[in-house]
């Protein structure tokens, strides 16, 4: 029997890195200054090396850094011996969920492309996009801070930007929205995020004010658990309706669409506990003519690219620019994946397993803990 493909050893790092600059999300999640990640590296008895990556976010998914951590070293045994190949090819990774399940899930397919000489998503399917357009978020805030964002970034290439909401009184945020659209160059879409931030009569309010414009979508404008509310807010409304913080899980999937609650599925692969995880969703997304929105969540290249591979096989995305731009937002990073973005598009390398450099000296220099 060829052991070559079993994991002999792994080893993970807690590390912190500053964002380049504060961003404010909602009232819910307040303003981020750092991403906090788990990195994680298994290391085939070949010697070939698989990196993953969790990114925690309390508030968000339940995990703190050393919640993480915890349950990595929970795991970390039963790991050791276990095939790579076994376990793509029998998508084991569905088996867990979280977090923690993200990062060793993305570091096993990340093994299994280098072991044969294959990138990633050519273990995951067919490419069907040879790159992705990039969106660009703004902070919670108002129209002229988001039209001087939008007009920097629009001269780097970059043509679909996400308002943050969810902070400011709802009319505010009517005015707001109506405001950006009329000075929009042409060619540039918008669409808005409230992290949870509404109330219902808030997010009617909303949706029944901006009647008729071109928001590409509007995610998450209820609590994660208000799915029934979501689902009476899509009845109302021809603006597409976008579950993020509602969606965790393959379960949440089936009850999103049972309920019928949203027009998008937005897919983080570490929320949703790895790429076999998030794979699942888009198919039963896409078998119920669902769009997908690739989004992230303040991550670093490791989640980035794994996002990135299954991104270009799926033929189901929202046709506007997706959340590749995690890295650059960053005052640093382990990993080259900010290279793979080029005026507002992002495209995957063909090197085999994630395609992406990892610096160790980076991981050090940020490691948090032990």
């Amino acid at each position: 029997m060829d052991n070559s493909l079993n994991i002999a050893a792994l080893d993970f790092w807690p590390i912190r890195i500053p964002l380049a600059q504060s961003y404010h999300l909602s009232k819910v999640f307040g303003t981020l200054t750092h991403s906090q990640a788990v990195i994680v590296r298994l290391t085939l008895e070949n010697g070939k090396v698989g990196w993953g990556e969790c990114d925690p976010h309390k508030d968000f998914d339940g995990y703190s850094l050393e919640m993480a951590c915890e349950e990595i070293t929970a795991r970390k045994q039963s790991m050791i011996g276990q095939s790579v190949a076994d376990w793509v090819a029998k998508n084991r990774g569905t088996e867990h969920q979280g977090a923690p399940a993200a990062a060793i899930d993305v570091a096993c397919f990340d093994a299994l492309g280098k072991a044969l000489g294959l990138p990633v998503w050519k273990l995951l399917g067919d490419r069907v996009h040879d790159g992705i357009d990039v969106l660009w978020p703004t902070s919670s805030g108002d129209a002229p801070e988001d039209l001087a964002i939008i007009r920097e970034y629009h001269a780097k290439g970059f043509r679909t930007y996400m308002l943050k909401m969810g902070s400011n009184p709802i009319q505010a945020e009517i005015e707001r929205t109506r405001e950006v659209i009329k000075a929009l160059p042409p060619g540039v879409q918008i669409m808005v995020d409230a992290n949870q931030g509404w109330s219902r009569e808030e997010a009617s309010d909303y949706v029944r004010g901006c009647r008729g414009l071109p928001v590409v979508l509007v995610e998450q404008p209820l609590r994660s658990d208000d799915i029934d509310g979501l689902t009476a807010l899509r009845n109302q409304t021809e603006l597409p309706i976008s579950v993020d913080e509602s969606l965790l899980s393959l379960d949440h999937a089936r009850e999103i669409l049972a309920k019928d609650a949203a027009d998008v599925f937005s897919i983080k692969i570490s929320k949703s506990g790895g790429l076999a995880n998030s794979q699942k969703i888009a198919d039963l997304a896409r078998a119920a003519g669902k769009k997908i929105l690739m989004n992230s969540m303040i991550e670093l290249g490791i989640t980035q690219a794994a996002s990135l591979h299954l991104g270009v096989t799926l033929d189901c995305l929202v046709p506007c620019g997706h959340a590749y731009m995690s890295t650059l937002r960053m005052a640093d990073d382990v990993t080259d994946f900010s290279d793979w973005v080029k005026e507002g598009r992002a495209t995957p390398s063909d090197r085999p397993g994630l395609g992406i450099e990892v610096s160790m000296d980076k991981i050090k220099q940020y490691e948090v803990g032990k």
